[in-house]
């Protein structure tokens, strides 16, 4: 590719688009591919390993001064852009999981829960990376076919846009010839899960989501969300006198039981089956909150129920 000043023709990213699926998008414009892009920036190839995640210093006003973007807007489109709201810190340490799970308390009372430190741990990656993608919106597009970043968390399970479940993917993220010639048909999905993926998106397009009678931060409800899970997956010890509540609210979306392998885990350790049965729970857990069936044993609850006046 030849070295220019600037790329006078490239699209514009969608809105909460991941950075290589912008990339790729430019490279096609071009008849390149990814790491012409990335050697045309300065950078070596090898720096497009993972730049969805944390792509190298200098990168984003590197890609700026070629396409006009600002800086901003391009560091968005990587998770190391959304420190310390999504993930917190970049760089994990031994009490990264306690200081984001354990900020709040919903479910259970507050000290039930036990400290746990995980080192490498990092909020909503998988340990198993899984796309999960809108068939939808994969069908409205064209090839190279953009993806969202919150597509690659095991935080949504639905696009609010299309009302429709999100399909696992294990194939990279690129391909997607196999939907070309036999796409997967749409799954509607629940209004709980719609409800709670709607301020999932809100909050990372807006910074800012919406509960009953409030307006909260992004960072209040990745914590949240999370901390529900955690909860929804706590031992039996951790749950002492709250563990028929938390076993019925399993039963009500419809598992006998808590789903995953008998030895405790982070949500994100799990395979992805599980990790969307987790997250099927905590919609139905938030629904019966502010439905008002359900009394969190939290303080935190309360973000759940409409503000007294």
């Amino acid at each position: 590719m030849t070295a220019a000043r600037r790329w006078p023709i490239h699209p514009p990213p969608g809105p909460t688009e991941a950075l290589t699926s912008w990339l790729r998008r430019i490279a096609s414009r071009y008849e390149a591919d990814l790491d012409d892009l990335v050697t045309d920036l300065g950078f070596r190839p090898s720096a497009a390993g993972d730049l969805d995640a944390c792509p190298p210093d200098g990168f984003a006003r590197a890609l700026s001064e070629r396409t006009g973007l600002e800086v901003k807007q391009i560091q968005k489109m990587s998770l190391n852009g959304w420190s310390p709201r999504l993930i917190d810190p970049n760089r994990p340490g031994p009490d990264t999981f306690p200081l984001y799970n354990q900020q709040f308390s919903v479910l259970l009372g507050v000290g039930r829960r036990r400290v746990r430190e995980i080192p490498t741990w990092l909020p909503w990656r998988s340990t198993r990376p899984a796309l999960r993608a809108c068939p939808q919106c994969i069908a409205a597009s064209q090839p190279p076919y953009p993806y969202q970043l919150l597509w690659l968390l095991a935080i949504t399970l639905s696009c609010p846009f299309h009302k429709c479940l999100l399909e696992v993917r294990e194939n990279p993220v690129s391909h997607f010839a196999d939907w070309d010639h036999k796409p997967p048909v749409p799954k509607p999905a629940s209004p709980t899960v719609l409800t709670m993926d709607t301020r999932t998106w809100q909050a990372m397009a807006t910074g800012f989501t919406d509960l009953p009678g409030r307006r909260i931060h992004a960072e209040t409800w990745f914590r949240l969300l999370r901390t529900i899970i955690d909860e929804l997956e706590a031992t039996i010890t951790e749950c002492t006198t709250a563990a028929r509540m938390i076993t019925g609210i399993w039963k009500t979306a419809g598992y006998s039981a808590r789903v995953g392998p008998l030895s405790w885990q982070p949500h994100e350790s799990y395979p992805p089956d599980v990790q969307v049965r987790a997250l099927q729970t905590a919609a139905t857990a938030i629904h019966l909150l502010e439905r008002g069936t359900l009394t969190g044993r939290g303080p935190d609850a309360t973000f759940f129920l409409p503000l007294k006046s």
